[in-house]
């Protein structure tokens, strides 16, 4: 059975398109190919066939996407199309009234509502939109996979079809702790205002406790680290904080073996954060650190029912301070909360557990 995956706007390595589902797929089936915007068409090392396009921006841009996506797509001439975004979507659905193919819709995101976030006005109706596209589209298709109950519970009335399959981590990428000596806290991630950067910095300064900050991650724009520099400067006071920039995958690793507690802190500035599951969330629990995280109802669930760290007020300074204070300040609860997140994910919340259904699902197009 030939499979494509189609994505319009992920890295065909992205963590899980490529790392998880594709290689997961690799397992049972030799002949795969990615459809994604990237620079030339290569074979990965495991034999995986990128077909590539440029990717155009605007509303122009998006059409010729649309074009590139299917031209690519045909000539491939696979029995699975796997498509991971709204309008990947519509391309899958094009080649399965064309050719007779099977479809899957692979929704990772709230995308009626990222979606209307583009606008200015009229929100509440580019949602509706797009909402009744999805349905459309997905009461056609053969199945759908997505990453939570909330989602899954919206597509299991278009499709009965409708697997649910989270963004667990990988069991490989489990730390061995090599803890810092003095308590150590990491954000990991691009640093941007709704990740709660600037509450994290202002609690730092509002502590007087010597512990140890890393920010991994890029900032997404000059703007927002220069407001970052001026709110540093302005404190006039000497705190033990380092940016790292852009690191490798592996280094963060690095980093994650000797951090005693990693912030999830994202701000309730929209819906969607409110109802999510940060894949860091998990990236920390399975590399053995405790969370300080948003006190939003899915991350509430997870952190409390593991007992793995911390929920706070996400929008208080003050509140995040006093998490810092009671983590750092406790260092043997600590790693006993991070030990607790290690198990908990080593139970629960790893890939191994979705790879099975995803497996299952594609069993039942042989």
């Amino acid at each position: 059975m030939r499979i494509c995956m189609i994505t319009s706007g992920h890295n065909p390595y992205d963590d899980r398109i490529y790392y998880k589902e594709i290689l997961s797929l690799k397992k049972n089936f030799s002949d795969i190919y990615i459809v994604a915007p990237y620079d030339k068409d290569c074979i990965t090392k495991e034999s995986i066939q990128i077909k590539c396009f440029k990717r155009e921006v605007g509303i122009i841009g998006r059409i010729k996407n649309l074009r590139n996506m299917y031209k690519r797509a045909i000539e491939l001439k696979c029995d699975v199309y796997h498509a991971h975004e709204p309008d990947s979507l519509l391309v899958a659905y094009l080649l399965k009234r064309k050719l007779g193919v099977k479809v899957i819709y692979d929704s990772h995101e709230y995308h009626p509502e990222a979606f209307s976030e583009h606008f200015k006005f009229g929100k509440n109706f580019v949602t509706k939109i797009v909402y009744k596209y999805e349905k459309f589209i997905c009461t056609r298709i053969d199945a759908i996979i997505s990453v939570n109950d909330l989602l899954i519970n919206k597509f299991k009335k278009f499709n009965d079809e409708s697997v649910l399959i989270p963004n667990y981590p990988v069991k490989d990428n489990e730390a061995v702790k090599e803890y810092n000596e003095k308590p150590t806290f990491v954000y990991v991630g691009g640093l941007r205002e709704d990740r709660g950067i600037l509450k994290v910095i202002e609690a730092i300064y509002m502590t007087k406790q010597d512990y140890k900050y890393y920010f991994i991650g890029p900032f997404e724009t000059n703007e927002f680290k220069n407001k970052v520099k001026k709110l540093i400067d302005s404190k006039n006071e000497k705190r033990d904080i380092y940016f790292t920039g852009r690191i490798s995958h592996i280094k963060v690793f690095d980093y994650l073996k000797r951090a005693h507690v990693g912030f999830v802190l994202l701000q309730p500035t929209n819906w969607r954060y409110i109802n999510s599951e940060p894949i860091k969330l998990f990236e920390y629990m399975i590399s053995n650190t405790a969370i300080i995280a948003s006190d939003f109802p899915m991350m509430r669930n997870i952190v409390e029912t593991a007992q793995c760290g911390l929920i706070t007020k996400p929008t208080s300074s003050e509140s995040i301070k006093e998490a810092i204070e009671q983590l750092g300040n406790n260092l043997h609860e600590t790693e006993n909360m991070g030990l607790n997140g290690k198990n908990a994910v080593l139970k629960f919340y790893n890939w191994s557990i979705c790879e099975k259904r995803l497996l299952k699902l594609y069993d039942k197009f042989l």
